[in-house]
């Protein structure tokens, strides 16, 4: 796991498929926050995800850079390649989504005491908050259902299923996202 102090240090700029990037500072804007204020910011354990495999599956690099998968607790997204390798309705947007909701920022993972650490494919079932540039976060979870990317399944228990299932009843009653395209 990765604080905030060691990411600073010189040894993990790489090429990775998402990267926190030096911003050039734009004389028109009002506040300006760097990627060293930004880490600065936080004092928690934070990871780097390498690659989105699909709108609820990661691929995260530990501070060792060793690789783990991590598969979203209370969400499912449609699948981007299905057993007979075509993609679900959505499933690219949800992937998309999730891409562009990760650029360029670090993340924190939480277990759910009320789930299992790892799923029957070996991945770890997580919470996926995003830092922002004001040093709070941002869950990834909960963003993909109100949006209307996923779905909240029953398969994985998780302590707060209500709000979860809130968030869904509103992306569907809304037609947001795959409830108005599927």
């Amino acid at each position: 796991m990765a604080s905030a102090d060691t990411l600073m240090e010189p040894k993990w700029p790489e090429k990775y498929a998402l990267v926190i990037e030096e911003e050039e500072k734009d004389p028109l804007a009002q506040v300006y926050i760097s990627k060293t204020d930004l880490l600065e910011l936080a004092n928690d354990e934070l990871y780097w995800v390498v690659a989105v495999l699909d709108g609820d599956t990661l691929l995260v690099s530990d501070l060792d850079r060793s690789l783990f998968q991590v598969r979203l607790l209370a969400v499912d997204t449609n699948e981007i390649n299905g057993p007979d390798s075509t993609a679900e309705c959505y499933g690219a947007e949800a992937a998309l989504f999730t891409m562009d909701f990760l650029a360029n920022r670090a993340v924190r993972l939480t277990a759910d005491p009320a789930n299992e650490d790892l799923d029957p494919y070996g991945r770890k079932l997580r919470y996926v908050d995003v830092l922002q540039e004001d040093g709070s976060y941002e869950s990834l979870n909960a963003a993909l259902l109100r949006e209307g990317y996923a779905t909240f399944p029953e398969q994985y228990p998780v302590t707060d299923p209500a709000s979860f299932e809130n968030l869904e009843k509103q992306a569907q009653a809304q037609e947001k996202g795959l409830w108005g395209a599927c």
